[in-house]
């Protein structure tokens, strides 16, 4: 349970509103109607430099490490793609670095916003090398599609999703991941669509893929449900 965005053709020059908004969230982000407010349970940072992939992550809440973040960014300056994400904990256990958002591995980096309750059945079916012995559901849900037969990232992903629709309990599956050459979007749930949203945008030759709709003046459209996007990175044409 999480917020989380994700900007191609990031420019913190033009997107540094955006980011300090986003930031907001971990205190006044929509949550389920039985949850306590914020998303404070840790943060995660990911973005391309040369092709390779860069990751921070902390399990102390945004709000008291906004500063780190903005400082991060705002040297980095102009990325292909940025994602971050707010943690809302799922499974008790706050304030863990090891567990906040993201995963990854190969150069590919997985959020995930939403629970899969019984991940430990997919288990069996992961080869690949790397998942902690104390993995949670998102780590799980990771590793299991980069495992996967297909060679074809995105592929692979919708396999994975497909089998837990059919055979496993969860509440969404909404997810950003990226290889560094193309950033991958999908929203799915199975209850509380309005608060499993995943908003869509296009701005200035920047693609946005966000929980919640952050800037007035840009058109944000409601994904549909188990819609999937793929957006090329570097294409300063890009549109969703």
């Amino acid at each position: 349970m999480c917020r989380v965005l994700g900007i191609t053709n990031f420019d913190y020059s033009r997107h540094q509103e955006i980011i300090a908004r986003f930031c907001e969230l971990a205190r006044s982000g929509v949550v389920m109607a039985e949850d306590p407010p914020g998303h404070e349970d840790g943060w995660g940072l990911a973005f391309y430099q040369e092709g390779q992939l860069v990751v921070h992550k902390s399990g102390v809440s945004l709000l008291e490490e906004t500063d780190k973040v903005i400082s991060i960014l705002s040297t980095a300056k102009t990325l292909p793609l940025m994602i971050i994400h707010l943690r809302k904990s799922a499974w008790g256990d706050r304030y863990s670095t090891r567990h906040a958002h993201p995963f990854h591995a190969n150069n590919t980096v997985f959020f995930h916003n939403g629970v899969v309750y019984d991940y430990q059945e997919l288990i069996p079916d992961i080869s690949l090398s790397g998942l902690g012995a104390d993995a949670l559901d998102t780590e799980v849900f990771f590793y299991h599609f980069m495992s996967g037969k297909s060679h074809d990232l995105g592929r692979a992903f919708l396999d994975s999703a497909a089998l837990i629709k059919r055979k496993h309990k969860f509440s969404a599956l909404n997810c950003l991941f990226s290889d560094g050459v193309k950033l991958f979007a999908y929203r799915d749930y199975a209850k509380e669509p309005d608060y499993y949203s995943l908003y869509k945008a296009c701005s200035d030759n920047s693609c946005f893929i966000s929980s919640e709709p952050l800037d007035e003046d840009i058109r944000w459209e409601l994904m549909a449900k188990e819609e999937f996007l793929t957006i090329e990175l570097g294409d300063m044409r890009s549109t969703i």
